[in-house]
């Protein structure tokens, strides 16, 4: 074989590199495909529309799409790859996922939006995931998802990463079934995923492919490559040049910022119907241009009416801008030719807006800004030159500012703006300082006297300088501000408020103040009368306070020129301490020796605890006789129980509620009126000298036990909260331990019966430590005649009657009985022995100790008990039937003596003249009632006739008819 020449080697390779460029170039025209706006509705066999698209140089919108005969399963799009407009999924029926229908889709340009967002997805009642492997970047707008009940697993996406531009997503989540299906991510290096299958990407997630030998993408790359150059990207970061990412477009093409595509001149005009302008492809010429026969965007004439014109489509005349794609409709209009209304409630990028408004020249009708609670500044207004007020806003109006709360600038126009009629309204603009309205209404040409503006001053302040000011705590209730002399204005304003410790209220710049018109500020306006001064300095004392309580404190000084607005930092400082609050006593838990005591105060530095033990009065209790009048158990009635068979009763539910509220608020009021502290140490309690345990207790004590306590015992618990200035009020609380079970059974009983009498002697001694006071015994004699047949007597006696008798009870009985138990009665309930066997007494047990001296004879009781029922129920309504007896005597008494009274009158008293003179009665007064007296009555509606009596003669009358 001939050796072939070096030169002709290198021609082969230039060939061959030729041909394989070639072929890739053609790969790659095949593979991209550019589709214009895809709308897809009503028939799914309308999805083909979609079929080998890489980018759609527009919007994409599924909707409509019937329940049956679509089967989505089949539909997939793996080259889709960029939309450059915005994609709506909504009203879609039986999709329930589109994993597989967009695989490769990598980012949504957003270019132009629906309302504020680039991907919507609404009323799809059947979907379950929403899952875009390959989506990386949403360029500009933002995301809406809302009522789509079975679509879960929304929470493990970042949205405000995928959106790139500032704003708010609208993001609502399924049904309450969405709990049980969060997205766990687990695997995905991100620790983000559309759902525990799908791992989310990101801007910066440039894959690289290390089977094909790719160690990194291009930089103008977006979402990863297929090589490292510029034409193997999977989607251009910015600009496309017939496949290859670019910065800029080459010298012989045009730009399309919408599509973000580089095009000839020809693909320009005649495929998408632009105009070019410079080295741009523009959809219509801007201001000051015309298109000539070229195409070609050429300056007009200096006399050449060279503008361009929006007009409104609604009736009313008005052209509404509520987001980004209402301003987007409005790019490159010069006149608005009705009234333009702006209302921007979310947030969005203001650049953004000005491209859009900024060529704005002319407004015919009116200009109406108001809540845009997300715009801080109108500069996308600059180029604005006249506002005609054709019509009027409220006829006085052409340009309105009303409720912005964000809004702190206006604009610079950019020549002389000029309102050929009205005025301007500007109100509620929380963040807008005087200054700036000011100077905008300077340098408007208009009739100043229609304006309406408003006062700010106290609301913010344009350029405040830094105010030097002191605060100081005083005392418990006073702070002293102090501050230069030279930084002084007309008007002061204080603004102060409580603030839990820890807490700190930022502010957003130095020329807005959010924090003061939040609620619960407390604003003082001062003057310099109301201030102190020692030649340097004024001083403010503020005053009525609450004690040991964190303020923050804010300083503006205006109303001058604007030199001399000054404002402070936001200063916080804590007032003295007080003699501490009332603590709070109660009981968690008790025994029959043991209290548990829960705790609680504030500001103290340690509780002082005080037990006094309330024994019972013996000597008191044995005064009544519990055998006649037997104690019942005190019921709670408004406990649980009760409270539970009231519930039907609504109306008086409520007023016993409304009632405890009262008496709650009583209480309140009473201790907060008698507290003791440094305002008030009048209340404060004298130091104690009864006798009593005293306990100290550390500040931090929640739980404290009593132990060694006796059992069923009242104690008086006090609890005062204690610092360096003093103790508090003491929080009162008396409470018993708990009864024990068998303390009050008697430990010794013997009963038995003196041979040949039915006289019965009982012996039994007191229980030792029993709860509480022994007010009465019951004994309880039994003879059991057989199974069935039982034969019972009961005997009360009282502890006195019992203790005088030295603790021996002899009782007459009138039958046999062969066993014997006591039932012991204290204050804490009763409880009963065994049954003991009835013996014969000896001549020892027969004999019955002498009696102690007692000054109160004593009732037989067990005579009482040894009478049948109704024969006690006699005796014990005695007393009544005397009562009853004395006051039928008195009413028959009284009767009778009526009685003879009216006879007196009736027949005596015309018989005895002489007597009556001496009887005091009005004699005058019986005549008088005996005439008749004049009346008046209406006839036939209009005529008074009046009837006269006449004392000569008492049958006759006259009649008067007056009119």
């Amino acid at each position: 074989m001939l050796p072939i020449p070096r030169h002709m080697l290198l021609v082969l390779a230039a060939i061959a590199a030729l041909a394989m460029g070639s072929a890739l170039l053609n790969t790659t025209a095949e593979e991209f495909r550019e589709c214009t706006s895809i709308d897809i509705r009503n028939n799914c066999s309308n999805m083909s529309l979609l079929d080998n698209c890489t980018v759609v140089t527009g919007y994409v919108m599924i909707t409509l799409l019937p329940i049956h005969n679509c089967n989505y399963s089949v539909y997939s799009f793996p080259k889709l790859r960029e939309i450059t407009d915005f994609m709506i999924f909504t009203e879609v029926r039986n999709l329930t996922g589109i994993r597989h229908m967009f695989p490769n889709l990598t980012v949504i340009r957003g270019r132009r939006l629906f309302l504020n967002y680039a991907l919507g997805v609404t009323s799809m009642p059947d979907l379950q995931l929403l899952e875009f492997k390959s989506l990386v970047a949403i360029q500009r707008g933002h995301v809406y998802i809302g009522s789509c009940p079975k679509l879960c697993q929304l929470d493990g996406v970042n949205w405000d990463r995928l959106t790139l531009s500032a704003g708010e997503n609208h993001i609502v989540l399924g049904s309450n079934n969405c709990t049980r299906q969060r997205a766990s991510c687990r695997g995905c290096a991100s620790n983000y995923c559309w759902s525990n299958l799908t791992c989310q990407r990101f801007e910066n997630d440039n894959v690289v492919h290390y089977d094909r030998n790719v160690q990194s993408c291009h930089e103008e790359c977006l979402g990863g490559c297929y090589n490292s150059t510029a034409a193997g990207c999977v989607v251009c970061r910015g600009l496309t040049n017939a496949g290859v990412c670019v910065k800029r477009c080459p010298p012989d093409k045009y730009v399309l910022e919408q599509y973000q595509r580089c095009y000839t001149r020809d693909e320009c005009v005649l495929h998408h119907g632009h105009y070019t302008f410079g080295r741009k492809c523009v959809a219509f010429c801007p201001s000051g241009h015309k298109a000539n026969a070229r195409s070609e965007c050429v300056r007009c004439d200096p006399l050449e009416p060279c503008v361009s014109v929006c007009s409104a489509e609604q009736s009313d005349g008005m052209i509404a801008i509520y987001n980004l794609a209402d301003a987007d409709e409005l790019r490159g209009c010069q006149i608005v030719n009705g009234s333009l209304v702006i209302t921007i409630r979310n947030q969005v990028d203001e650049a953004q807006l000005e491209r859009s408004l900024s060529s704005i020249r002319e407004i015919r009708g009116h200009l109406k800004i108001y809540r845009s609670s997300q715009l801080s500044s109108l500069k996308f207004l600059s180029n604005l030159q006249r506002i005609h007020g054709d019509p009027l806003e409220n006829r006085h109006y052409a340009f309105i500012l009303y409720d912005n709360k964000h809004l702190t600038d206006l604009w610079e126009p950019a020549v002389q703006l000029e309102f050929v009629n009205g005025g301007m309204f500007m109100h509620r603009n929380n963040k807008l300082c005087n200054k700036h309205m000011k100077d905008f209404q300077a340098r408007v040409t208009h009739d100043k006297v229609l304006d309406s503006l408003q006062t700010s001053d106290q609301e913010v302040l344009c350029g405040p300088a830094k105010m030097q000011l002191s605060v100081q705590a005083r005392s418990h209730r006073t702070l002293q501000l102090s501050w230069p002399k030279t930084q002084m204005s007309v008007e002061l304003e204080l603004i102060y408020r409580t603030v839990p410790l820890g807490t700190i209220y930022a502010e957003q710049s130095e020329l807005e103040a959010p924090v003061c018109t939040r609620i619960n500020w407390q604003r003082l306006l001062l003057f310099v009368d109301d201030l102190q001064e020692n030649g340097t300095h004024y001083s403010y004392r503020l005053e009525q306070l609450e004690p040991h309580t964190r303020y923050a404190c804010l300083l503006r000084t205006f109303g001058g020129d604007v030199q001399h607005e000054a404002r402070s930092d936001m200063i916080y400082v804590e007032t003295q301490m007080d003699i501490p609050k009332p603590p709070t006593l109660a009981v968690a838990k008790k025994t029959d020796n043991m209290l548990t005591l829960r705790l609680g105060g504030q500001e103290h530095d340690y509780f002082v605890l005080r037990v006094h033990e309330l024994i019972d009065d013996a000597a008191y209790i044995d005064e009544r006789d519990y055998c006649r009048q037997p104690a019942y158990q005190w019921q709670d009635m408004d406990g649980a129980r009760w409270r539970s068979l009231e519930e039907f009763d609504y109306d008086e539910c409520c007023a016993r509620r409304a009632e405890l509220a009262d008496d709650r608020h009583f209480i309140e009021e009473m201790a907060a009126m008698y507290r003791c502290s440094l305002d008030a140490p009048g209340n404060c309690p004298p130091p104690e000298t009864t006798p009593g345990q005293q306990l100290r207790l550390a500040a931090n004590t929640t739980v404290y036990e009593l132990h060694k306590l006796e059992r069923y015992r009242l104690y008086s618990l006090q609890l005062q909260a204690c610092n360096s200035l003093g103790c508090s009020s003491s929080a009162i609380l008396n409470e018993r331990t708990n009864f024990t079970l068998g303390a009050d059974l008697v430990l010794k009983l013997t009963a038995c019966r003196v041979p040949k009498t039915t006289q019965y002697i009982i012996r039994f001694p007191e229980p030792v430590q029993p709860n509480g006071v022994i007010v009465n015994y019951v004994l309880h004699y039994r003879n059991n005649v057989s199974e069935q047949v039982t034969e019972t007597h009961l005997s009360c006696l009282t502890r006195r009657a019992h203790a005088q008798a030295n603790y021996v009870h002899a009782a007459q009985l009138n039958g046999t009985y062969n066993e014997c138990a006591v039932r012991v009665h204290s204050l804490a309930g009763d409880g009963i022995t065994s049954y003991v066997p009835v013996t014969w007494c000896n001549k020892e047990q027969s004999k019955i100790p002498a009696t102690k001296a007692t000054d109160k004879p004593q009732i037989d009781n067990d005579a009482v008990m040894k009478k049948p029922a109704e024969e006690q129920d006699d005796v014990v309504t005695h007393s009544h039937v005397h009562g009853v007896s004395i006051f039928v005597i008195c009413f028959l008494f009284g009767c009778s003596l009526s009685l003879i009274w009216l006879l007196y009158k009736r027949r005596c008293w015309p018989k005895w003249p002489g007597l009556r003179r001496y009887v005091p009665v009005r004699e005058q007064w019986l005549r008088e009632r005996q005439q008749t007296e004049d009346r008046e009555i209406l006839v036939d509606g209009f005529e008074t006739v009046r009837f006269q009596n006449n004392n000569n003669n008492n049958s006759g009358s006259s009649l008067n008819n007056e009119y």
